[in-house]
């Protein structure tokens, strides 16, 4: 896949203004040219040398004609490098399989910014988007980890990261009973809660569902309760076991902003009550370490 990483790395020419590149002179930041012609688009990669802002031509070579490139009709946000790929790869899958009677395959696909300015994928490859695995629980819902991971994705934030997101939810719901346990009324689960309710000591068959905190809590309050204890850690809990990079909440405090690796991949962890621009600052640190 070639899929420039600024597009102030592609100049831009008519046929009529460049009949001969090699008497041209070159921009300094230029490595791609895109020709335009009566035809379509020609997309040359470029070699130069010298100083200064203008530099001498030394070779170029054609990567793609216009029967290989096709042009994107709506205006793009041309940051959104994920967009893009999938985009192109839609575009030309569907192109390719119109083509008949041995006609070029399509490679290339040209968008047009909102600023007007031009990019191009060539050969787009699904694969090498970055896929992050979103660990949240819920109720209540929507989980607060990835409304807020899609809300950001809505915007457009993550655009130069080359990223994409997918979801493993554990629903808390399966345990409640009046005699479950759980850390925090907010969950509007059926049960009792740690930050609401009272618990009767005589009683047996409770069961708590939370972590080490909601232990240490009730430990405290409790000290001769008799329960059996459902870990949901999300960084130790069998259910929220990640099989790929991953974002996840704990409520240590110490923790976030961390990466860890955990069942053999790497990830990141905010705290519980994280809001969006620490989640946002965190998913950008775990995607710069994963694609270095």
């Amino acid at each position: 896949m070639i899929f420039p990483s600024e597009y102030k790395t592609i100049g831009w020419t008519k046929k009529e203004k460049n009949a001969n590149i090699v008497s041209k002179k070159i921009y300094f930041l230029s490595e791609y040219i895109l020709e335009e012609t009566d035809e379509g688009y020609r997309l040359y990669s470029i070699c130069h040398e010298g100083a200064g802002f203008l530099r001498e031509f030394t070779d170029s070579e054609l990567l793609a004609d216009e029967e290989e490139i096709l042009l994107c009709a709506k205006e793009m946000n041309i940051k959104n490098r994920t967009l893009l790929i999938q985009t192109a790869n839609q575009m030309l899958q569907e192109e390719n399989e119109k083509r008949t009677g041995g006609k070029k395959e399509a490679t290339t696909v040209i968008f047009k910014g909102f600023d007007k300015h031009l990019t191009f994928v060539k050969d787009p490859n699904v694969s090498e988007i970055l896929e992050i695995q979103i660990i949240d629980v819920f109720p209540p819902s929507p989980p607060w980890l990835f409304d807020c991971v899609r809300r950001l994705e809505a915007c457009h934030i993550f655009g130069d990261l080359q990223i994409k997101f997918k979801e493993k939810l554990v629903d808390l719901s399966v345990h409640q009973s009046e005699k479950t346990i759980y850390p925090c009324h907010s969950s509007g689960l059926t049960g009792k809660f740690l930050d609401s309710d009272f618990l009767d000591e005589k009683e047996d068959g409770w069961l708590l569902v939370g972590c080490d905190t909601s232990r240490r809590i009730i430990e405290t309050l409790y000290p001769d309760l008799k329960y059996d204890f459902k870990d949901m850690c999300p960084m130790r809990s069998n259910e929220t076991k990640p099989d790929q990079p991953f974002i996840m909440r704990c409520c240590k405090a110490e923790n976030s902003g961390k990466i860890f690796e955990i069942n053999g991949q790497r990830g990141v962890v905010v705290h519980w009550g994280a809001g969006e621009w620490q989640i946002a600052e965190s998913i950008r640190k775990l995607a710069i370490e994963l694609q270095k």
